[in-house]
C-alpha cells in the first residue's frame, strides 16, 4: 500500500504553502521533522563547513518504498494528509509535502531510503529538482537524505549565507528546540567531521537538559505541571537564581511542535517578572499539549507560530503552573546575614574570587573641565550630565560617555602592552547550550586578547579562568552569558578584536539611574572631550544633546 499520495487541488488551495529554503539551518529543520514524523529512535546529522557544503540527515523510521519514493519529491505528495478534515487535526510536525521538493529545486540531492520489511532499498540522485539516476542498492531500513552545493544554482540567495560559524550556529538553534522536544530520540551531530551535539536517548527531559545544557542546570530545575480545563503544561522551569542574558533557553513546545509564539512567551515571561531584573530571563522547557483540533498550525510556512482557539485559556494555564512552581516553599535558598541594626538580611552570596568593582573613575580630577563640552553643571536624572560653554548647554548620556573613554583607553593600552586579566580564585565550569559554544569559540581570540581564558573547547566542558580586570566586579557566569548573548545580535557581524572590546566597554561602563560625585563627572567630560570619537559610542549611539544658548536668548527674547 502507498502511503505517498498526491494531495487534490482544493486541499492544496487550504493550506499556508510557500516552503522556502532560507539556509542550511532550515534544511536541517524540515529533515529531522520528516524523520521524526517517520518514527525514527536514532537521527544522525553530518554537517560539512555549517552545512553549507554537505548536510546529510540519516534516521531509522519507516523508511520508503520503491512506489513512493519518487512522489516524495513532488510537490504537496504527502503520508500525512488525506481529507480535508485533516487539515484540521494535524498531528505530526509536516503536513505539506513541499519540504523535499523546495530542497531538492536548490541543491544537489541524493535520497535514499528502505521501507521496514523491504529486501532493498531505492536511491534517487539529481539536482536543481530533477532526478538524474535511479539504483536499487541495500540499505538499512530508514531514510538517508544527503543535500550539497546548497544554492548552487540561486546565486541570489548563496550570497546571503553567512560563515560556516555562523550557519551552525543557527542550525544548533533549530535542533535543540527538536531534540528537548522529543527525548525519546537520539540526537547526534558532527560538523567537519567533530561533535557538536550528542544527546543519547534518554529517561526524561532532565535527562535531556542535562545533555544539552549540563547537569548542574538540569538538577536545579523544578517540575511544573498543571491542567485546566483539557489544557495542560508541563515541563521544568529554572528558580529566580538561575537566569541567562536571553531568552534562547526558553523552548515552549505545543503537541510536540517547537513554536516562537509571543504570547506564550509573554506569559511564561510574567510569571517571573517580580523575581527578575529586566534583563535576566529564566531557563525552561515547557510542554502544552491540548487536542490537536484546538490548535492551528496551518499559519506560516514554517510552521513555528500557531493560532489557539482558546488562547487566553492556554496563556492562562502556562502562566499559572509556573506562578505555582514558583510560589513552593524555599525556592530560591537565601543567605541570612547580620545587619549593621542587628536585623537579619536575605543577601545573595558575592562570586568566588572578586574583589569589589573599584572607583569608576580611577585618579584626581583636577580642575573642573572647561574644555570641548565647557564647564559641569550637574546631572540630570542620575543619568545626564549637564555642562555648558559661552555658547551651548550640553547633554550627555553618561553610560554612553563612559562606554567611549573605556573604549579608547583599553585600545591604547593594548597597544603598548597585555591586557590585564583577573584570574578566578575558583575556575568556572560554564554550562553552554551547543549554538552558544560555537560561538564562543568563534569570538575566542579576540574575547582571550582582552583577558578571558577559556579551557575546554576541544570537546570536554568549557572552564573560564580569568576575565578582564574591567569586569572583575561582575559574576563571571554572567559576564559569559552576556557575550553570548551581545555576539550573537544583528550588529555582531564576524569576530573583531573591536567587536569585542566594545562588549567589555558596556558592560564595565558606569550604567545608567547612577548618582556620580562632581568630580567624576568633570573626569569623565574631561577624557571624553580628549577621545578621538567624542561623539558616538562604540556601537553607534550618539553621546551628547546640544542647546544653543543663542536660541534660547531668542526665544526668551533677551537682547544681551
Amino acid at each position: 500500500m502507498i502511503r505517498i499520495r498526491r494531495l487534490p487541488d482544493h486541499l492544496v488551495n487550504k493550506i499556508a504553502a510557500g516552503e522556502v529554503v532560507e539556509r542550511p539551518a532550515s534544511v536541517v529543520k524540515e529533515l529531522v521533522e520528516n524523520a521524526l514524523d517517520a518514527g525514527a529512535t536514532s537521527i544522525a546529522v553530518e554537517l560539512a563547513d555549517g552545512g553549507t557544503v554537505l548536510i546529510r540527515v540519516t534516521d531509522d523510521g519507516i523508511g520508503m518504498t520503491a512506489e513512493e519514493l519518487p512522489l516524495a519529491l513532488e510537490r504537496h505528495a504527502t503520508s500525512k494528509l488525506e481529507r480535508d478534515e485533516d487539515l484540521d487535526e494535524i498531528a505530526t510536525l509536516g503536513f505539506r509535502g513541499e519540504a523535499l521538493a523546495a530542497i531538492c529545486a536548490v541543491s544537489r540531492f541524493t535520497l535514499t531510503s528502505r521501507a521496514r520489511g523491504e529486501a532493498g532499498g531505492l536511491r534517487l540522485a539529481g539536482g536543481g529538482g530533477a532526478v538524474a539516476r535511479a539504483l536499487e542498492v541495500p540499505a538499512e531500513p530508514g531514510t538517508s537524505m544527503e543535500v550539497r552545493d546548497l544554492f548552487f544554482n540561486t546565486p541570489a540567495r548563496l550570497k546571503f549565507l553567512k560563515s560556516p560559524a555562523a550557519e551552525l550556529a543557527a542550525t544548533l538553534r533549530s535542533l535543540a528546540p527538536l531534540a528537548l522536544a522529543h527525548p525519546d530520540v537520539q540526537f547526534r551531530t558532527v560538523n567537519n567531521g567533530r561533535p557538536v551535539l550528542t544527546a543519547p536517548r534518554a529517561a526524561g527531559l532532565r535527562e535531556r537538559i542535562g545533555a544539552l545544557w549540563g547537569w548542574e542546570v538540569a538538577e536545579r530545575l523544578l517540575a511544573v505541571d498543571r491542567e485546566t480545563h483539557g489544557v495542560r503544561v508541563h515541563g521544568l522551569a529554572s528558580p529566580p537564581d538561575l537566569t541567562r542574558a536571553n531568552r534562547e533557553q526558553i523552548v515552549v513546545t505545543v503537541n510536540g511542535r517547537p513554536v516562537r509564539d509571543p504570547a506564550l512567551l509573554q506569559a511564561a515571561l510574567e510569571a517571573y517578572r517580580p523575581l527578575l531584573a529586566r534583563d535576566r530571563f529564566p531557563v525552561a522547557v515547557l510542554a502544552v499539549v491540548l487536542r490537536e483540533a484546538d490548535v492551528d498550525v496551518n499559519v506560516h510556512p514554517t510552521k513555528a507560530w500557531v493560532r489557539f482557539r482558546h488562547p487566553r485559556l492556554v496563556y492562562e494555564t502556562l502562566a499559572g503552573a509556573l506562578s505555582e512552581t514558583l510560589r513552593r516553599p524555599a525556592v530560591v535558598p537565601a543567605t541570612p546575614l547580620a545587619g549593621a541594626d542587628g536585623r537579619g538580611l536575605d543577601v545573595a552570596p558575592a562570586p568566588a574570587g572578586f574583589a569589589e568593582q573599584p572607583a569608576l573613575f580611577a585618579g584626581a580630577a583636577g580642575a573642573a573641565a572647561r574644555g570641548l563640552f565647557g564647564q559641569v553643571l550637574g546631572q540630570v536624572q542620575d543619568t545626564f550630565i549637564v555642562t555648558a560653554s559661552a555658547d551651548e548647554v550640553f547633554f550627555l548620556d553618561q553610560h554612553v560617555a563612559h562606554e567611549r573613554v573605556i573604549f579608547e583607553r583599553v585600545r591604547r593600552e593594548l597597544a603598548a602592552s597585555e591586557a590585564l586579566a583577573q584570574t578566578l580564585l575558583f575556575a568556572e565550569p560554564l554550562d553552554l547550550p551547543p549554538q552558544a559554544r560555537a560561538l564562543l569559540e568563534r569570538w575566542r581570540g579576540p574575547l582571550e586578547r582582552l583577558g578571558f581564558a577559556f579551557e575546554g573547547f576541544g570537546g570536554g566542558a568549557i572552564v573560564l579562568r580569568a576575565v578582564p580586570a574591567l569586569l572583575r566586579g561582575d559574576e563571571p557566569r554572567h559576564v559569559v552569558e552576556a557575550a553570548v548573548d551581545e555576539l550573537a545580535g544583528p550588529r555582531a557581524g564576524e569576530p573583531t578584536f573591536e567587536r569585542a572590546l566594545a562588549f567589555v566597554a558596556c558592560r564595565a561602563a558606569v550604567k545608567a539611574n547612577t548618582p556620580l560625585a562632581p568630580e567624576e563627572m568633570e573626569r569623565l567630560v574631561a577624557e571624553l572631550g580628549a577621545a578621538e570619537t567624542p561623539f558616538f559610542c562604540p556601537h553607534g549611539r550618539p553621546i551628547v544633546s546640544r542647546i544653543s544658548l543663542h536660541e534660547v536668548r531668542r526665544d526668551l527674547k533677551r537682547s544681551w
